[in-house]
Protein backbone atom coordinates (compact mmCIF):
# COMPACT_ATOMS: atom_id res chain seq x y z
CA UNK A 1 0.00 0.00 0.00
CA UNK A 2 1.49 2.94 -1.16
CA UNK A 3 2.29 5.71 1.47
CA UNK A 4 -0.33 8.60 1.83
CA UNK A 5 2.40 11.49 1.87
CA UNK A 6 3.86 9.65 -1.39
CA UNK A 7 5.94 11.80 -3.82
CA UNK A 8 5.38 12.14 -7.40
CA UNK A 9 9.38 12.98 -8.16
CA UNK A 10 12.47 11.83 -5.96
CA UNK A 11 15.49 13.38 -7.14
CA UNK A 12 19.33 12.10 -6.48
CA UNK A 13 22.49 11.97 -7.32
CA UNK A 14 24.58 8.33 -7.09
CA UNK A 15 27.49 9.93 -5.44
CA UNK A 16 28.84 8.97 -2.02
CA UNK A 17 31.99 10.06 -0.25
CA UNK A 18 32.83 6.81 0.45
CA UNK A 19 33.57 5.99 -2.58
CA UNK A 20 35.52 9.29 -3.67
CA UNK A 21 39.21 8.73 -2.33
CA UNK A 22 40.01 11.98 -3.31
CA UNK A 23 37.27 14.36 -2.09
CA UNK A 24 37.91 12.27 1.29
CA UNK A 25 41.46 14.12 1.11
CA UNK A 26 40.02 17.21 0.47
CA UNK A 27 36.68 17.10 2.23
CA UNK A 28 35.38 20.30 0.77
CA UNK A 29 31.89 18.68 -0.18
CA UNK A 30 29.08 20.91 -1.26
CA UNK A 31 25.38 20.05 -1.47
CA UNK A 32 24.67 19.90 -5.33
CA UNK A 33 23.08 22.99 -6.96
CA UNK A 34 21.52 21.18 -9.96
CA UNK A 35 19.23 19.48 -7.75
CA UNK A 36 18.17 21.96 -5.39
CA UNK A 37 17.41 23.78 -8.43
CA UNK A 38 15.43 21.69 -9.82
CA UNK A 39 12.86 20.70 -6.85
CA UNK A 40 13.00 24.65 -6.17
CA UNK A 41 11.64 25.05 -9.67
CA UNK A 42 9.13 22.23 -9.26
CA UNK A 43 7.44 22.92 -6.41
CA UNK A 44 6.79 26.65 -8.22
CA UNK A 45 5.45 24.83 -11.04
CA UNK A 46 2.87 23.23 -9.27
CA UNK A 47 4.48 19.63 -7.93
CA UNK A 48 4.90 19.57 -4.38
CA UNK A 49 5.68 16.26 -3.96
CA UNK A 50 8.84 16.76 -5.43
CA UNK A 51 12.03 16.07 -3.32
CA UNK A 52 15.66 15.08 -3.52
CA UNK A 53 17.68 12.55 -1.44
CA UNK A 54 21.70 13.00 -0.61
CA UNK A 55 23.45 9.57 -0.32
CA UNK A 56 26.49 11.59 0.05
CA UNK A 57 27.39 10.91 3.46
CA UNK A 58 26.52 7.48 3.91
CA UNK A 59 28.46 4.46 3.61
CA UNK A 60 26.28 2.15 1.21
CA UNK A 61 22.83 2.79 -0.18
CA UNK A 62 20.64 1.69 2.68
CA UNK A 63 19.08 4.49 3.55
CA UNK A 64 18.57 5.58 -0.07
CA UNK A 65 15.84 2.36 -0.28
CA UNK A 66 14.92 3.61 3.29
CA UNK A 67 13.52 6.58 1.68
CA UNK A 68 12.17 4.62 -1.86
CA UNK A 69 10.17 2.55 0.23
CA UNK A 70 8.88 5.07 2.75
CA UNK A 71 8.01 7.65 -0.12
CA UNK A 72 7.36 5.78 -2.70
CA UNK A 73 7.65 8.20 -5.49
CA UNK A 74 6.20 7.54 -8.74
CA UNK A 75 9.24 9.20 -11.18
CA UNK A 76 12.85 8.89 -10.15
CA UNK A 77 15.23 11.06 -11.26
CA UNK A 78 19.00 10.51 -11.33
CA UNK A 79 21.63 13.74 -12.07
CA UNK A 80 24.55 11.24 -13.68
CA UNK A 81 28.34 12.08 -14.00
CA UNK A 82 31.30 9.44 -15.31
CA UNK A 83 32.21 8.46 -11.28
CA UNK A 84 28.69 7.97 -10.03
CA UNK A 85 28.32 5.42 -12.86
CA UNK A 86 28.59 2.60 -11.32
CA UNK A 87 26.15 3.62 -8.51
CA UNK A 88 24.11 3.95 -10.64
CA UNK A 89 23.97 0.85 -12.28
CA UNK A 90 23.44 -0.95 -9.34
CA UNK A 91 20.29 1.51 -8.53
CA UNK A 92 19.32 2.04 -11.84
CA UNK A 93 17.72 -1.50 -13.02
CA UNK A 94 16.55 -2.42 -9.03
CA UNK A 95 14.42 0.76 -9.66
CA UNK A 96 12.77 -0.30 -13.13
CA UNK A 97 11.99 -3.39 -11.67
CA UNK A 98 10.24 -1.91 -8.96
CA UNK A 99 7.89 -0.10 -11.94
CA UNK A 100 9.13 3.48 -11.38
CA UNK A 101 9.03 5.91 -14.18
CA UNK A 102 13.16 6.94 -14.72
CA UNK A 103 14.65 10.24 -15.82
CA UNK A 104 18.29 11.47 -16.00
CA UNK A 105 20.21 14.21 -16.49
CA UNK A 106 23.65 15.17 -16.68
CA UNK A 107 26.81 15.23 -18.74
CA UNK A 108 27.42 11.46 -18.58
CA UNK A 109 23.92 10.13 -19.58
CA UNK A 110 23.89 12.61 -22.28
CA UNK A 111 27.40 10.75 -23.54
CA UNK A 112 26.32 7.53 -23.06
CA UNK A 113 22.36 7.11 -24.26
CA UNK A 114 22.71 3.75 -24.70
CA UNK A 115 24.48 2.26 -21.14
CA UNK A 116 21.61 4.83 -19.41
CA UNK A 117 18.54 2.96 -20.98
CA UNK A 118 20.25 -0.56 -20.63
CA UNK A 119 20.37 0.54 -16.88
CA UNK A 120 16.51 1.08 -17.01
CA UNK A 121 16.26 4.76 -17.56
CA UNK A 122 13.41 5.51 -19.58
CA UNK A 123 14.56 9.24 -20.83
CA UNK A 124 17.17 11.64 -20.73
CA UNK A 125 17.19 15.08 -20.26
CA UNK A 126 19.55 16.60 -23.15
CA UNK A 127 20.92 20.41 -21.71
CA UNK A 128 19.32 22.65 -19.26
CA UNK A 129 17.17 20.66 -17.10
CA UNK A 130 14.08 22.59 -15.33
CA UNK A 131 11.46 23.36 -18.03
CA UNK A 132 12.30 20.38 -19.65
CA UNK A 133 11.97 17.93 -16.64
CA UNK A 134 8.33 19.96 -15.88
CA UNK A 135 7.29 18.76 -19.37
CA UNK A 136 7.99 15.27 -18.65
CA UNK A 137 5.98 15.65 -15.28
CA UNK A 138 3.05 17.37 -17.00
CA UNK A 139 3.63 14.41 -19.09
CA UNK A 140 3.13 11.72 -16.87
CA UNK A 141 0.72 13.52 -15.17
CA UNK A 142 -1.80 13.76 -17.77
CA UNK A 143 -0.93 9.96 -19.05
CA UNK A 144 -1.66 8.19 -15.63
CA UNK A 145 2.26 7.68 -14.92
CA UNK A 146 2.93 5.92 -18.41
CA UNK A 147 4.50 7.47 -21.45
CA UNK A 148 2.65 7.77 -24.36
CA UNK A 149 5.01 7.59 -27.55
CA UNK A 150 3.78 9.76 -30.13
CA UNK A 151 3.71 12.59 -27.60
CA UNK A 152 7.42 12.62 -26.95
CA UNK A 153 8.90 14.05 -29.98
CA UNK A 154 6.68 17.47 -28.69
CA UNK A 155 8.58 17.40 -25.69
CA UNK A 156 12.08 19.58 -26.75
CA UNK A 157 14.96 18.60 -24.88
CA UNK A 158 15.12 14.90 -24.87
CA UNK A 159 16.35 11.73 -25.96
CA UNK A 160 14.44 8.30 -25.49
CA UNK A 161 14.70 4.73 -27.28
CA UNK A 162 11.54 3.42 -29.16
CA UNK A 163 11.79 -0.12 -30.32
CA UNK A 164 15.92 -0.28 -29.49
CA UNK A 165 16.25 2.77 -32.11
CA UNK A 166 17.27 6.21 -29.65
CA UNK A 167 15.38 9.12 -31.11
CA UNK A 168 15.51 12.87 -29.58
CA UNK A 169 13.35 15.64 -29.86
CA UNK A 170 14.73 19.59 -30.91
CA UNK A 171 16.67 20.89 -28.79
CA UNK A 172 15.25 23.41 -25.96
CA UNK A 173 16.37 27.03 -25.62
CA UNK A 174 18.00 28.16 -22.45
CA UNK A 175 16.23 30.21 -19.76
CA UNK A 176 16.06 33.73 -20.38
CA UNK A 177 16.50 35.72 -17.99
CA UNK A 178 18.53 33.60 -15.24
CA UNK A 179 15.91 35.39 -12.38
CA UNK A 180 13.20 32.71 -13.64
CA UNK A 181 15.01 30.40 -11.91
CA UNK A 182 13.83 30.41 -8.43
CA UNK A 183 16.61 29.83 -5.79
CA UNK A 184 17.87 26.59 -4.74
CA UNK A 185 15.69 24.66 -2.40
CA UNK A 186 17.95 24.65 0.91
CA UNK A 187 16.90 23.39 4.20
CA UNK A 188 18.72 23.14 7.33
CA UNK A 189 18.31 19.08 7.57
CA UNK A 190 20.36 19.06 3.92
CA UNK A 191 23.26 20.98 4.87
CA UNK A 192 23.91 19.64 8.66
CA UNK A 193 25.95 16.80 7.72
CA UNK A 194 28.07 19.13 5.27
CA UNK A 195 28.39 21.70 7.78
CA UNK A 196 29.55 19.30 10.05
CA UNK A 197 32.52 17.86 7.83
CA UNK A 198 33.53 21.28 6.75
CA UNK A 199 33.90 22.24 10.91
CA UNK A 200 35.95 18.71 11.64
CA UNK A 201 38.20 19.03 8.94
CA UNK A 202 38.47 22.99 8.40
CA UNK A 203 37.01 24.59 11.05
CA UNK A 204 34.77 26.93 9.59
CA UNK A 205 31.68 26.56 7.42
CA UNK A 206 31.14 26.74 3.56
CA UNK A 207 27.58 27.10 1.36
CA UNK A 208 27.57 27.68 -2.56
CA UNK A 209 26.20 29.65 -4.80
CA UNK A 210 26.25 30.68 -8.36
CA UNK A 211 25.79 33.93 -10.44
CA UNK A 212 25.78 32.75 -13.71
CA UNK A 213 25.54 29.16 -16.15
CA UNK A 214 27.54 28.60 -18.87
CA UNK A 215 30.83 29.23 -20.55
CA UNK A 216 31.38 31.02 -24.26
CA UNK A 217 35.08 29.64 -23.97
CA UNK A 218 36.37 26.02 -26.35
CA UNK A 219 39.01 24.59 -23.68
CA UNK A 220 39.27 21.28 -25.37
CA UNK A 221 38.96 19.00 -22.48
CA UNK A 222 35.86 20.95 -20.79
CA UNK A 223 32.19 19.30 -20.59
CA UNK A 224 29.48 21.86 -22.24
CA UNK A 225 27.31 19.28 -22.16
CA UNK A 226 24.48 21.43 -19.93
CA UNK A 227 25.02 24.60 -21.07
CA UNK A 228 26.80 24.44 -24.54
CA UNK A 229 29.02 27.87 -25.19
CA UNK A 230 26.67 30.17 -23.98
CA UNK A 231 26.80 32.49 -21.29
CA UNK A 232 24.38 33.66 -18.82
CA UNK A 233 24.39 36.33 -15.37
CA UNK A 234 21.72 36.95 -13.02
CA UNK A 235 21.32 40.60 -11.91
CA UNK A 236 23.81 41.90 -9.18
CA UNK A 237 21.43 42.72 -6.68
CA UNK A 238 19.18 39.42 -7.10
CA UNK A 239 22.52 37.35 -6.85
CA UNK A 240 22.63 39.86 -3.41
CA UNK A 241 19.45 39.21 -2.67
CA UNK A 242 20.44 35.19 -2.10
CA UNK A 243 23.85 36.00 -0.59
CA UNK A 244 21.55 38.15 2.37
CA UNK A 245 19.06 34.91 2.73
CA UNK A 246 21.83 32.81 2.97
CA UNK A 247 23.70 34.67 5.81
CA UNK A 248 20.53 35.18 8.03
CA UNK A 249 19.18 31.49 7.31
CA UNK A 250 22.49 29.78 7.90
CA UNK A 251 25.59 32.43 9.01
CA UNK A 252 28.02 30.52 6.59
CA UNK A 253 31.42 31.13 7.61
CA UNK A 254 32.30 31.64 3.76
CA UNK A 255 30.63 31.53 -0.13
CA UNK A 256 32.23 29.52 -2.70
CA UNK A 257 30.92 31.37 -6.15
CA UNK A 258 31.08 28.11 -7.97
CA UNK A 259 30.57 29.84 -11.37
CA UNK A 260 33.13 28.97 -14.09
CA UNK A 261 34.28 32.25 -14.87
CA UNK A 262 33.47 35.03 -11.92
CA UNK A 263 35.25 38.04 -13.65
CA UNK A 264 34.50 37.56 -17.14
CA UNK A 265 32.82 40.57 -16.62
CA UNK A 266 34.45 43.27 -15.27
CA UNK A 267 31.53 45.87 -15.20
CA UNK A 268 29.39 43.55 -13.55
CA UNK A 269 32.23 42.49 -10.83
CA UNK A 270 32.77 46.28 -10.38
CA UNK A 271 28.70 46.61 -9.70
CA UNK A 272 28.74 43.22 -7.84
CA UNK A 273 31.79 44.72 -5.46
CA UNK A 274 30.35 48.06 -4.58
CA UNK A 275 26.52 47.03 -3.52
CA UNK A 276 27.55 44.14 -1.51
CA UNK A 277 29.83 46.80 0.55
CA UNK A 278 26.89 49.50 0.38
CA UNK A 279 24.60 46.76 1.58
CA UNK A 280 26.93 45.50 4.13
CA UNK A 281 26.93 42.12 2.63
CA UNK A 282 30.78 41.68 2.67
CA UNK A 283 31.38 37.78 3.24
CA UNK A 284 34.54 36.07 2.79
CA UNK A 285 34.10 34.34 -0.50
CA UNK A 286 36.24 32.44 -3.10
CA UNK A 287 36.07 32.43 -7.12
CA UNK A 288 37.12 31.31 -10.55
CA UNK A 289 39.11 33.75 -12.50
CA UNK A 290 40.62 33.88 -15.71
CA UNK A 291 43.91 35.40 -15.66
CA UNK A 292 43.80 38.04 -18.49
CA UNK A 293 40.84 39.39 -16.52
CA UNK A 294 42.79 40.08 -13.30
CA UNK A 295 43.41 43.88 -13.82
CA UNK A 296 44.49 45.72 -10.72
CA UNK A 297 41.71 47.38 -10.50
CA UNK A 298 39.42 44.08 -10.53
CA UNK A 299 41.36 42.52 -7.94
CA UNK A 300 41.35 45.95 -5.55
CA UNK A 301 37.39 45.55 -6.34
CA UNK A 302 37.42 41.71 -5.05
CA UNK A 303 39.41 42.35 -2.19
CA UNK A 304 36.67 45.01 -0.80
CA UNK A 305 33.73 42.48 -1.60
CA UNK A 306 35.43 40.19 0.79
CA UNK A 307 37.42 37.81 -1.74
CA UNK A 308 40.21 35.89 0.25
CA UNK A 309 41.54 33.61 -2.85
CA UNK A 310 40.63 33.71 -6.86
CA UNK A 311 41.72 30.47 -8.59
CA UNK A 312 43.01 30.49 -12.12
CA UNK A 313 43.20 27.91 -14.61
CA UNK A 314 46.77 27.91 -15.49
CA UNK A 315 46.86 24.27 -16.90
CA UNK A 316 50.48 24.48 -17.98
CA UNK A 317 53.69 26.90 -17.85
CA UNK A 318 54.07 25.71 -21.75
CA UNK A 319 52.33 28.17 -24.21
CA UNK A 320 52.41 25.66 -26.83
CA UNK A 321 50.54 23.09 -24.70
CA UNK A 322 47.70 26.08 -23.43
CA UNK A 323 47.68 26.65 -27.57
CA UNK A 324 47.01 23.11 -28.27
CA UNK A 325 44.60 23.11 -25.48
CA UNK A 326 42.76 26.16 -26.97
CA UNK A 327 42.89 28.03 -23.72
CA UNK A 328 43.03 31.51 -25.29
CA UNK A 329 45.18 32.60 -22.48
CA UNK A 330 49.11 33.10 -22.19
CA UNK A 331 51.44 32.13 -19.55
CA UNK A 332 52.48 35.81 -19.07
CA UNK A 333 48.27 36.13 -18.24
CA UNK A 334 48.96 34.22 -15.72
CA UNK A 335 52.34 34.96 -14.18
CA UNK A 336 50.94 38.69 -14.16
CA UNK A 337 47.20 37.59 -12.72
CA UNK A 338 49.54 36.05 -9.51
CA UNK A 339 51.51 39.16 -8.90
CA UNK A 340 48.42 41.21 -9.12
CA UNK A 341 46.35 38.64 -6.88
CA UNK A 342 49.50 39.25 -4.23
CA UNK A 343 49.61 43.06 -4.43
CA UNK A 344 45.67 42.98 -3.23
CA UNK A 345 46.07 40.43 -0.23
CA UNK A 346 44.32 37.87 -1.96
CA UNK A 347 45.49 34.27 -2.06
CA UNK A 348 46.50 32.31 -5.42
CA UNK A 349 44.75 28.71 -5.90
CA UNK A 350 46.35 27.24 -9.23
CA UNK A 351 44.68 24.17 -11.39
CA UNK A 352 47.68 22.68 -13.40
CA UNK A 353 47.18 19.40 -15.84
CA UNK A 354 49.73 16.85 -16.86
CA UNK A 355 49.51 15.11 -19.26
CA UNK A 356 48.02 16.46 -22.32
CA UNK A 357 49.32 15.42 -25.72
CA UNK A 358 52.35 17.11 -27.13
CA UNK A 359 53.09 18.30 -23.75
CA UNK A 360 56.72 16.94 -22.84
CA UNK A 361 58.70 16.41 -20.03
CA UNK A 362 60.34 19.77 -20.39
CA UNK A 363 57.20 21.34 -20.40
CA UNK A 364 57.05 19.67 -17.34
CA UNK A 365 59.74 21.30 -15.93
CA UNK A 366 58.38 24.65 -17.34
CA UNK A 367 55.09 24.60 -15.19
CA UNK A 368 57.55 23.62 -12.06
CA UNK A 369 59.03 26.89 -12.56
CA UNK A 370 55.86 28.76 -13.00
CA UNK A 371 54.57 27.90 -9.98
CA UNK A 372 57.88 28.27 -7.92
CA UNK A 373 57.18 31.86 -9.58
CA UNK A 374 53.87 32.45 -8.08
CA UNK A 375 53.96 30.90 -5.20
CA UNK A 376 50.24 29.50 -4.89
CA UNK A 377 48.44 29.08 -1.86
CA UNK A 378 46.01 26.31 -3.01
CA UNK A 379 47.64 23.61 -5.72
CA UNK A 380 44.95 21.45 -7.34
CA UNK A 381 47.38 18.65 -9.91
CA UNK A 382 44.92 16.62 -12.01
CA UNK A 383 46.72 14.51 -15.32
CA UNK A 384 45.09 15.01 -18.32
CA UNK A 385 41.54 12.60 -19.19
CA UNK A 386 39.45 12.99 -21.92
CA UNK A 387 35.93 13.02 -21.62
CA UNK A 388 33.17 12.00 -24.21
CA UNK A 389 31.41 15.18 -26.16
CA UNK A 390 34.76 17.10 -25.70
CA UNK A 391 37.78 17.82 -28.24
CA UNK A 392 39.95 16.51 -26.75
CA UNK A 393 38.16 13.29 -26.74
CA UNK A 394 37.84 13.13 -30.30
CA UNK A 395 41.36 13.90 -30.81
CA UNK A 396 42.55 11.01 -28.88
CA UNK A 397 39.75 8.52 -29.49
CA UNK A 398 42.02 6.43 -30.97
CA UNK A 399 44.65 6.03 -28.37
CA UNK A 400 41.51 5.50 -25.79
CA UNK A 401 42.25 2.00 -23.76
CA UNK A 402 39.68 -0.61 -21.89
CA UNK A 403 38.29 0.41 -18.59
CA UNK A 404 35.14 -0.73 -16.89
CA UNK A 405 33.31 1.66 -14.94
CA UNK A 406 34.91 0.47 -11.11
CA UNK A 407 38.03 1.55 -12.79
CA UNK A 408 36.52 4.88 -14.06
CA UNK A 409 35.56 5.49 -10.71
CA UNK A 410 38.49 4.43 -8.57
CA UNK A 411 40.24 6.98 -10.52
CA UNK A 412 38.20 10.18 -10.17
CA UNK A 413 36.34 9.79 -13.89
CA UNK A 414 39.47 9.23 -15.89
CA UNK A 415 39.29 7.82 -19.25
CA UNK A 416 42.21 5.69 -19.89
CA UNK A 417 44.51 6.86 -22.57
CA UNK A 418 47.63 5.76 -24.44
CA UNK A 419 49.70 9.06 -23.23
CA UNK A 420 53.12 10.29 -24.39
CA UNK A 421 54.75 9.52 -21.46
CA UNK A 422 54.22 5.93 -19.34
CA UNK A 423 51.85 6.32 -16.19
CA UNK A 424 54.70 5.94 -13.75
CA UNK A 425 55.90 8.85 -15.74
CA UNK A 426 52.61 11.39 -14.38
CA UNK A 427 52.71 10.00 -10.90
CA UNK A 428 56.49 11.04 -10.03
CA UNK A 429 55.87 14.14 -11.75
CA UNK A 430 52.91 14.77 -9.61
CA UNK A 431 54.79 13.62 -6.33
CA UNK A 432 57.87 16.01 -7.87
CA UNK A 433 55.98 19.41 -7.95
CA UNK A 434 54.01 18.67 -4.73
CA UNK A 435 57.36 17.80 -3.16
CA UNK A 436 59.19 20.70 -4.58
CA UNK A 437 56.48 23.36 -4.12
CA UNK A 438 56.53 22.24 -0.56
CA UNK A 439 59.62 22.48 -0.12
CA UNK A 440 60.29 25.85 -1.19
CA UNK A 441 57.30 27.08 0.92
CA UNK A 442 59.25 25.85 4.24
CA UNK A 443 62.55 27.27 2.96
CA UNK A 444 61.11 30.36 2.42
CA UNK A 445 58.87 30.59 5.62
CA UNK A 446 62.45 29.87 6.92
CA UNK A 447 60.80 26.50 8.71
CA UNK A 448 64.26 24.58 8.90
CA UNK A 449 63.51 21.13 10.72
CA UNK A 450 63.31 17.73 9.94
CA UNK A 451 60.36 17.90 7.49
CA UNK A 452 61.70 20.00 5.33
CA UNK A 453 65.28 18.27 5.68
CA UNK A 454 62.93 14.93 4.32
CA UNK A 455 61.64 17.43 1.73
CA UNK A 456 65.03 18.20 0.31
CA UNK A 457 66.07 14.47 -0.22
CA UNK A 458 62.67 13.17 -1.53
CA UNK A 459 62.47 16.44 -4.19
CA UNK A 460 65.75 15.76 -6.09
CA UNK A 461 64.76 12.14 -5.82
CA UNK A 462 61.43 12.36 -7.18
CA UNK A 463 62.61 14.32 -9.95
CA UNK A 464 65.68 11.83 -11.14
CA UNK A 465 62.49 9.14 -10.59
CA UNK A 466 60.76 11.60 -13.32
CA UNK A 467 63.45 11.75 -16.09
CA UNK A 468 64.38 8.18 -15.95
CA UNK A 469 60.69 7.25 -16.46
CA UNK A 470 60.00 9.74 -19.02
CA UNK A 471 60.40 7.78 -22.14
CA UNK A 472 58.29 8.84 -25.15
CA UNK A 473 55.90 6.67 -26.72
CA UNK A 474 56.58 5.93 -29.95
CA UNK A 475 56.09 8.48 -32.63
CA UNK A 476 54.36 10.63 -29.72
CA UNK A 477 56.60 13.42 -29.32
Amino acid sequence: MAPADRLDLLLFHAWLLAHDAREQEVMRPFPPLGIQYLVAWMRRHGMPATDWFDPSFDPDLSRFWGEIADTDPRVVGLYGHTVTRPVAAEVLPRLAAEGRRIVAGGPDPTQYLDDYFDMGVEVIVIGEGEETLAALMDHLRAHRWQWEPAELPRIPGIAWREDGVVRRSPPRPLIRPLSRIPWPQRERRDLDRYFDAWRDRHGETALSMVTSRGCPYHCTWCSKQVYGDTFRRRDVDEVLDEVEDLKERFDPDQIWFADDLFTINKRWVRQFSQRIVERCLVTPFYVIARPETLTPELCAALKRAGCYRVYISAESGAQHVLDAMKKGDTVEHIHAAGRRLRAHGIELGVFVMLGYPGETRRDVDATLRMLHALRPDVTLLSVAHPMRGTAFYDAVSDRLLPADAQWVQDHGGRLPFEMDYPPRFYDLAQRMIWAETALVRRLRAGQLDAETARLAVKAPALRLGARLAARPRAGSL
